[in-house]
């Protein structure tokens, strides 16, 4: 049967052929596999980049600051009692044998220097006695012009109403309370006396009394009668 023996021919190299091409393929695949396990791995184009330190901030050290000088209010000084002088002023009084001088104890501030401390004492006795019972025969409106203390004595300047006349009991009454007055301190020192300026010569007008420059204590005992 011509029929079998051609189908028997074909089917023969046909399996051949394809055993053939299969050992083939598997061989390829093999020689692959063994290439390829036994070659290096390549790394990866783009490494892995390691982070970059982070740089550590120091904080500025702050030094201690040393205290300074602690200021403390002023402690306030206490206000100075002004020193006080004993002085005495003179005023009249009348008795059942005439005019007679009384002393009156007054206290005046501690001045640097006479003057300033016996212009304290006379503007006391210019301005009257603060006792009924006392009277002074010193014109009312009198006032001092100028005093000054040096070594030769004190110098009195008095305004005009000084040398106002009156009964000559009552002007060696003035002439007497301001004589004493003026030499409390220093009963020997001499006395000069202006009025307006000029050297008092005559107090009082018309029946005056005569004055002396200088005048002194003694010279009034000497020369007056109360």
């Amino acid at each position: 049967m011509p029929s079998s023996r051609s189908s028997d021919k074909i089917s023969l190299p046909w399996i051949i052929g394809i055993g053939l091409a299969l050992f083939t393929a598997g061989g390829a695949t093999a020689w692959f596999a063994v290439h390829h396990l036994s070659s290096p791995q390549k790394t990866s184009e783009n490494p892995i980049e390691s982070p970059s330190p982070v740089p550590i901030i120091e904080s500025p050290i702050v030094k201690p600051v040393s205290p300074g000088p602690v200021e403390t209010s002023p402690t306030a000084t206490p206000a100075a009692i002004p020193v006080r002088e004993n002085r005495q002023v003179y005023w009249l009084k009348v008795t059942d044998t005439g005019n007679q001088l009384v002393t009156q104890e007054i206290t005046v501030q501690k001045a640097d220097s006479d003057d300033r401390e016996l212009t304290a004492v006379l503007k006391i006795l210019l301005a009257g006695p603060s006792n009924p019972q006392d009277m002074t025969t010193i014109p009312p409106g009198t006032k001092l012009l100028d005093l000054k203390v040096d070594k030769t004595g004190i110098k009195i300047n008095l305004s005009r109403e000084f040398g106002n006349d009156d009964g000559p009991d009552m002007l060696i009454g003035r002439l007497a309370q301001i004589i004493y007055t003026t030499t409390s301190e220093d009963p020997n020192a001499k006395v000069w006396i202006q009025v307006e300026g000029k050297p008092l010569e005559l107090l009082g007008e018309g029946h005056g009394i005569e004055v002396v420059q200088p005048m002194t204590r003694k010279f009034f005992k000497e020369n007056y009668q109360l």
